[in-house]
This record gives structure tokens, C-alpha cells and sequence, in this order.
């Protein structure tokens, strides 16, 4: 199976204490980790892993973060020749606060997801979106696509519906308990 992704690429940093600061409050002891990730790149590579052949499609700066974000894609076997490098913008990053009890604080500095567009061809069997690009450039991929579609819809963010938006065509995904403003899932086939 053939699975083209569109979304987002960052660096995270992720910054893991005993305890999350509160407002203006200062937590020192923490231990710095950097991980490749954003929504779109861990889908690719969950679906290269499951054994999908997957051609990732975003947005990178041309900075130091680009190679180490790419790194683990590129050994995996992603495709990636659909990530453009953007010389006017930073690579996206992620600033996670994690403390001990697995409560997290995530803080996005999109950089060049926020200028992620619509390719012109995908060639797939399935298209994987998500809301970490903007959401523009995911519908009109959705609309565009003829085979399926999976929308994780996180961040949560308005999606806008218009006169050509096939929501007829969508049905929930609930894994499991799902609560508000958290993120959520919406398939589609055509």
C-alpha cells in the first residue's frame, strides 16, 4: 500500500522535571531531550513502520534542524522528496514540558509548516492529513484526493465547511474516550 502524507515536520524539545512550571514560575532540573516529530512526520513514519511504502509531503527551513528533524524519516525509508526546504523560514519546533507524572505543556513555533501547500499530484492509495499546516492546504488536499482520506483533527483548530466539502462522506473515529479539545480522527473514502 501506497500512503502519501501531508503535515507537519519539527525538532522537539522536550524538557523532562519532576513538575511543570505554573505561570511566570521557574522549574530548574529538568533533563533536555531532542527528538524529530510533528504530526505529520510521526504519521509518515508510524506508516512506514506498519509496513506502508509512505512519500511525506511538507515544509523544512534550511537550517541545522532540518537534517536532525529529516534524520530518522530518512533512515526509516521515508520518501521525501515532497518536503520542500524553505530559505525564509525556520524549521518548525515543538517546546514540550513533560514532569514526572507524564503531564505535559507543548508550545509550537510552526516556522515553515505554516507555509506548507497542496502539492500538485499525489500518488497514492491514501492520503494522512492533519491540522499542524494550515488548514487551507489540508482541505484542499481532502477534496482534491480520490482514494482515502484520514484526518487526525489536532491541534484543534475551525474548520472551515464549504459548499465543496463532501462531509457526507466522513465518519468518526472515537479510539476511545475522547474528550474536548483534545485531538480526534475523521476518516473519508470517496
Amino acid at each position: 500500500m501506497k500512503v502519501a502524507v501531508l503535515g507537519s515536520i519539527n525538532l522537539d524539545l522536550v524538557a523532562t522535571g519532576a513538575a511543570l512550571p505554573g505561570p511566570g514560575e521557574t522549574v530548574t532540573g529538568a533533563v533536555l531531550g531532542r527528538h524529530p516529530g510533528g504530526k505529520g512526520a510521526n504519521q509518515a513514519l508510524a506508516a512506514r513502520r506498519l509496513g506502508a511504502e509512505v512519500a511525506l509531503f511538507g515544509r523544512v527551513g534550511r537550517d541545522a534542524m532540518a537534517a536532525e528533524a529529516l534524520a530518522l524519516l530518512s533512515a526509516e525509508g521515508v520518501d521525501l522528496s515532497g518536503v520542500v526546504v524553505d530559505p525564509d523560514r525556520a524549521t518548525g519546533v515543538a517546546l514540550i514540558a513533560v514532569s514526572e507524572g507524564g503531564e505535559n505543556q507543548i508550545s509550537v513555533c510552526s516556522g515553515a509548516n505554516a507555509a506548507v501547500a497542496t502539492p500538485q499530484r499525489i500518488e497514492a492509495d491514501a492520503l494522512i492529513l492533519q491540522l499542524e499546516v494550515p488548514v487551507a492546504s489540508v482541505v484542499a488536499a481532502a477534496l482534491a484526493f480520490g482514494g482515502f482520506v484520514a484526518v487526525n483533527l489536532a491541534p484543534a483548530v475551525p474548520v472551515p465547511v464549504t459548499d465543496r466539502q463532501p462531509s457526507v462522506r466522513f465518519q468518526p473515529i472515537w479510539p476511545g474516550k475522547v474528550t474536548a479539545g483534545r485531538g480526534h480522527s475523521i476518516c473519508a473514502s470517496a
